[in-house]
C-alpha cells in the first residue's frame, strides 16, 4: 500500500481544481427532491438574517439583538427528588453526583418523548442526552484551599461527574425547562458514569486486554450483573443519534481517566508486549494532570493496579434513552480511538453509515457501514445493527479519495509490504488497535478531525456532502504540515494550522455507502478582513490567519478559529462551534459561527453567539421546529481573558475568572443554554 499522505501534501497539485470548487453550494437545491432533517430546505433564506455579535470577552452569553438565552440545566442540578434541589459543590459525594447533572457538558442530542420515525417536528416534551466529557478539580469544591486537602471521596465524586446525563425537558409558556423525576428508574432521567455496568459487543468484545481490564474493574466495583463490566463510560466528547432512537456517545481523551506513573511495574510488564507499548504511546496513558495524589483515584483507574484499564475506553457507546434500565453497549465493531463523534446517515440501500473523527493531531477519519438495513417499522430489529459491518479509513488523493476497508488481512499485508513487525491476530485485534491498522494501510493524517456531519434528508438518507471540522494543528515542519497552506510571506515554508478549517467531501453517487469521494475546502478559519497574513496569539505565537486557498477566498465576514462541532439546519446553514478561538483571537471568547451552505463564492460567515471566558462552546443543535437553539457552555472560567489557566492560578489564590451562569459572586458551572428569538420565530431567519 502507498505511504500515508498528509492533506497539505495534496494541495499543491490541486490548485487548478480548488479555484473552481471552494465556493460551491452544499447541494443544488433546485435539483434536490427531498428536504433536510427538521423542515423544508427551500422555505428559509440561505443567509443568516441577524446582526453579527461583535468580538467580546464578556462573562455571559452574548447574542444578536432580538435573541435571549436562559439556563436549561447546569452541573449539579438535581435530576431526582431524592436529592436536594439546592446544589452545594463543597459537600458533593459520589452517590449524590450520580443523581445530579454532570460536569463539563459537551455534545447534546434531543429525542422525541416517544419514539417515531421519521422524528416528529412539533414536540413540547423531549429527552435530552448530554455528554459530560471530563472533570475539572480546579472548578470543583470551591472550599478546598490546596490540592493536598482533596479526599478520596471527593475524587470519586469527580469521576462520577463524567459520562452522560439523560434528562427529560419540557416546553411551557415560560419556555424550555428540565424536569426532575421522583427517583432513579421512575421516569427517563439517568446518569451513566465510569462506574455504570455496560456490555461489550462486536468482534473485539472478548479481546484479552478487555478481559484483564474488566477483571480488575469488577473487583473494584463488586455487584455488576453477569456479563457486564462496571466501567461505564468516560471522556465523552461528541457522538450521534441513530434513526432507531438510540444515543451514540464517543469516548475521546480517555487517557485522562488514568493516573499513576508509566514506570509502574505493572506498566513495564505490560509493555513487554510490543502491541501494548505502541498503544500506550499512541494514546498517551496515563496522562491525568490533576494536582492531587494519584493514590486517591479509584483503584481501577490506577495503572499500577490496572494497566489494561485503558482498553475499556475509546469506544462508541450505544444508549437507549427511552429505557432507564437498559444496559449501555460498547460497539467494538466501530473501532477504538479518541472518538470525537459517531454521526449517522442512511445509505441509498438502507444501511447505516457512521462517520467518526479521531481527535488527535495527524490521526484519521473513519466510516462504518452496517451489513444490515434499517427497519423503520421495527425498532427492536435495529438494536444490534452496529455489531456487524465494514469499517473504513479515509485516504485523500490529489483528485479525490477512497475509503479503505480495514481488515486483519489488509492490515497485515500492508505491514508485510513495509517490513513492519506489527501484526494483528484477528479482526478483534484490528479494532482494538485500529489506529495502527489505518496508519499501515495508508490513511491520510489530518488536522485533529473532530465533528463529521452528513447532509441528510427528512428520512435520514445521506445526500452525499459531508463536512469535517479540522480544529487545528500546532505542529509545524517541512515533512508534513498539518493543513491546507494559507497565504504566507514564506510560501515554501512549513506552517502550523492554529486556526483550523472545515473540509467537505462528496460521496460518490450521493451515497454514504460509497467507497470513493471527492473533496475540497468548505471554509478556512482565520480573518478574511485581516491586513496582514499573520497575527500574534495571546500566547505570543504567530498564527497564519489568511482564509484564502491559492488566492481564492473561502469566506467573508467575521473572523473565527478552531472549528469543533457542526450543526446543519433545514436551510443548509452550517452552525460552527469553536474550541480555542480566544487562543488565536484574544479579543473574542469561543463562539458559534453561521455560514450558508448554499452560498456560492466566498461564504458569508457571521458570529451568532459568544460564550463566557474560558468556556468552550459545544453541541450546537435546534429543537425540531427550529425555534430554539441549544448549546453547551463547557468549563466556564477554565482560563481568564489573558489566558492564565485557573488549574494553576487557583492554588496561588487567584479569583475565579467567571461566574457563569448564575452571575454575582457565584461559582462557575458548565451549563446547557437555550436561545430563542424574542418574537418566537425560527432561529437564524
Amino acid at each position: 500500500m502507498s505511504r500515508s499522505k498528509h492533506i497539505n501534501e495534496l494541495i499543491a497539485s490541486r490548485r487548478a481544481l480548488l479555484g473552481g470548487m471552494v465556493g460551491l453550494p452544499l447541494l443544488n437545491l433546485a435539483g434536490c427532491a427531498t428536504a433536510t432533517q427538521g423542515g423544508d430546505a427551500a422555505s428559509g433564506s440561505a443567509s443568516a438574517n441577524f446582526t453579527s455579535v461583535p468580538p467580546t470577552n464578556a462573562d455571559t452569553v452574548s447574542l444578536p439583538p432580538g435573541y435571549s438565552w436562559r439556563k436549561l440545566i447546569a452541573w449539579g442540578d438535581a435530576l431526582f427528588d431524592t436529592v436536594s434541589p439546592v446544589f452545594d459543590p463543597n459537600t458533593l459525594t459520589r452517590a449524590e453526583q450520580e443523581q445530579r447533572f454532570g460536569q463539563n457538558n459537551d455534545m447534546l442530542a434531543l429525542f422525541a418523548a416517544e419514539y417515531a420515525f421519521p422524528p416528529p417536528r412539533n414536540q413540547d416534551r423531549m429527552i435530552l442526552c448530554a455528554n459530560n466529557e471530563y472533570t475539572s478539580s480546579s472548578l470543583a469544591f470551591p472550599g478546598v484551599r490546596t490540592p493536598s486537602e482533596f479526599t478520596a471521596e471527593q475524587v470519586a465524586a469527580l469521576y462520577a461527574a463524567v459520562g452522560v446525563s439523560v434528562v427529560e425537558v419540557e416546553r411551557t409558556g415560560q419556555g424550555w425547562h428540565a424536569l426532575r423525576n421522583p427517583a432513579p428508574g421512575q421516569g427517563r432521567n439517568r446518569r451513566i458514569t465510569p462506574f455504570t455496568p455496560v456490555t461489550f459487543s462486536g468482534p473485539a468484545a472478548n479481546h484479552p486486554w478487555i478481559a484483564q481490564g474488566a477483571a480488575v474493574t469488577n473487583e473494584a466495583e463488586p455487584g455488576a450483573p453477569a456479563n457486564t463490566v462496571a466501567c461505564g463510560t468516560g471522556a465523552n466528547c461528541a457522538g450521534g443519534l441513530t434513526p432507531w432512537g438510540t444515543y451514540l456517545t464517543a469516548e475521546e481523551n480517555f487517557d485522562g481517566l488514568f493516573v499513576g506513573s508509566d514506570r509502574a511495574q505493572a506498566m513495564r510488564d505490560a509493555r513487554q508486549d510490543d502491541s501494548y507499548a505502541l498503544d500506550s504511546a499512541s494514546f498517551g496513558y496515563p496522562s491525568y494532570y490533576e494536582p492531587f495524589s494519584s493514590s486517591l483515584a479509584p483503584r481501577q483507574f490506577q495503572v499500577s493496579e490496572n494497566p489494561y484499564g485503558p482498553s475499556l475506553y475509546g469506544w462508541v457507546v450505544e444508549i437507549d434513552p427511552y429505557d432507564p434500565n437498559s444496559t449501555p453497549k460498547k460497539r467494538t465493531a466501530l473501532g477504538r480511538k479518541k472518538q470525537e463523534c459517531a454521526t449517522t446517515a442512511l445509505t441509498r440501500d438502507g444501511r447505516v453509515a457512521v462517520y467518526m473523527g479521531d481527535d488527535q493531531r495527524n490521526e484519521y477519519v473513519y466510516k462504518f457501514v452496517t451489513d444490515g438495513r434499517f427497519n423503520p417499522s421495527d425498532r427492536a430489529a435495529n438494536m444490534d445493527l452496529l455489531d456487524h459491518g465494514k469499517l473504513y479509513c479515509a485516504q485523500f488523493h490529489e483528485d479525490g479519495g477512497v475509503w479503505l476497508h480495514i481488515t486483519a488481512e489488509a492490515a497485515n499485508a500492508a505491514a508485510a509490504a513495509q517490513d513492519s513487525p506489527i501484526r494483528f491476530r484477528d479482526q478483534g485485534d484490528v479494532l482494538m488497535r485500529v489506529r495502527e491498522a489505518a496508519r499501515l494501510m495508508g490513511a491520510t493524517p489530518m488536522d485533529r478531525p473532530e465533528d463529521v456531519e452528513a447532509v441528510c434528508d427528512a428520512n435520514w438518507r445521506g445526500l452525499g456532502p459531508v463536512l469535517i471540522a479540522c480544529t487545528n494543528n500546532s505542529e509545524r515542519g517541512f515533512e508534513r504540515p498539518g493543513n491546507p497552506r494559507r497565504e504566507s510571506e514564506r510560501p515554501n515554508s512549513a506552517q502550523s494550522n492554529l486556526a483550523g478549517h472545515v473540509l467537505r467531501i462528496d460521496e460518490a453517487g450521493g451515497d454514504c455507502g460509497a467507497e470513493r469521494f471527492t473533496w475540497d475546502i468548505f471554509a478556512m478559519g482565520g480573518d478574511p478582513n485581516a491586513e496582514t497574513l499573520t497575527t500574534t496569539t495571546r500566547g505570543g505565537m504567530p498564527a497564519h490567519i489568511s482564509t484564502k486557498i491559492d488566492g481564492v477566498e473561502t469566506v467573508s465576514g467575521d473572523k473565527f478559529a478552531c472549528p469543533d462541532n457542526l450543526f446543519i439546519d433545514s436551510t443548509h446553514r452550517v452552525w460552527i462551534a469553536t474550541d480555542g478561538n480566544d487562543g488565536v483571537f484574544a479579543d473574542c471568547n469561543d463562539t458559534i459561527m453561521v455560514a450558508p451552505g448554499q452560498a456560492e463564492g466566498p461564504r458569508p460567515i457571521k458570529r451568532f453567539l459568544v460564550g463566557p471566558p474560558g468556556a468552550e462552546i459545544c453541541g450546537p443543535l435546534m429543537t425540531p421546529d427550529e425555534r430554539a437553539f441549544l448549546c453547551a457552555i463547557q468549563h466556564p472560567g477554565a482560563n481568564d481573558v489573558a489566558g492564565a489557566e485557573f488549574s494553576v492560578s487557583r492554588w496561588s489564590g487567584a479569583p475565579v475568572p467567571s461566574h457563569f451562569p448564575d452571575g454575582g459572586e457565584s461559582w462557575p458551572r458548565s451549563a446547557v443554554v437555550v436561545i430563542t428569538r424574542d418574537d418566537g420565530g425560527r432561529i437564524g431567519d
